[in-house]
């Protein structure tokens, strides 16, 4: 059976919600903050986590994006545990990548239903990406497997295959990922996390806000003082090369 986290500063909440679980058959954990759920999430990697919004110290929102920035906890479905019922609270909400809200208080019946949709999605979605890779399913974004990676793309999630990145670029949390084909996607998520995971034969950081595929290089030109910039072969603008990175790309010969 599922195993399931619960977050909530409630005692009340927790227990009830906790043993309402138990009788279903799930193998239930609880946190009373959002530090102690982030740490449970990662070290038991749950199939579901309940979260409440509001909590001292690290609220919901916070609890949210530690989960979703962590590649053992990408893909964990989220479900707020909460009383607010203003929209733009609600929307923020999902663009941090919730799957879905239960209002304070609620039926037992509303619960089961949305752990059950949620669950059944996952299921769903690992199925067909067992099919399509046809290897057993690993944790996503813990290691891209048959050169694939996991990322959530606003409330969706997408798989992307390694050799079509040609570049991902930065602007703020959000990046700014860039296909075969033209496609351009956006990904809150880090430029450090998409370094961390891309493979360091493939990829090359060569500015702060920019990591490019090297098989994409079609020429690197002098641009100013003694930085260059570097032409993909799909995309129309060109990179521009920091001085800090450009020994890197000497170092491998490109130029």
């Amino acid at each position: 059976m599922a195993k399931i986290l619960i977050i909530d500063d409630e005692l009340s909440i927790r227990t009830g919600v906790k043993d309402l679980l138990e009788l279903k058959g799930y193998t239930v954990f609880t946190a009373k903050s959002g530090e102690e759920g982030i740490k449970l999430a990662l070290k038991n990697q749950p199939d579901l986590i309940l979260c409440d919004i509001i909590m001292p110290k690290t609220d919901g929102y916070a609890v949210l994006k530690e989960i979703r920035a962590n590649p053992k906890t990408t893909l964990t479905p989220f479900i707020f545990l909460t009383s607010k019922s203003d929209m733009s609270e609600l929307r923020y909400g999902m663009e941090l990548g919730a799957d879905d809200y239960i209002s304070k208080p609620f039926f037992a019946n509303d619960l089961f239903k949305s752990i059950e949709t949620r669950l059944n999605k996952q299921k769903i979605i690992s199925a067909r990406l067992s099919a399509k890779t046809k290897k057993p399913i690993q944790q996503p974004g813990e290691q891209p497997f048959n050169d694939y990676i996991f990322v959530m793309v606003g409330n969706q999630m997408e798989f992307l295959k390694i050799p079509q990145i040609e570049c991902v670029t930065a602007f703020g949390e959000y990046t700014n990922v860039y296909l075969e084909g033209g496609k351009k996607l956006i990904v809150r998520k880090f430029l450090k996390e998409w370094e961390a995971f891309l493979p360091k034969n493939i990829f090359l950081r060569i500015h702060r806000s920019t990591i490019i595929n090297l098989e994409y290089v079609e020429k690197i030109e002098k641009f100013f003082k003694r930085s260059f910039i570097v032409h993909l072969k799909n995309i129309k603008q060109p990179f521009i090369i920091s001085q800090r990175y450009s020994t890197k790309l000497r170092a491998k010969n490109l130029f």
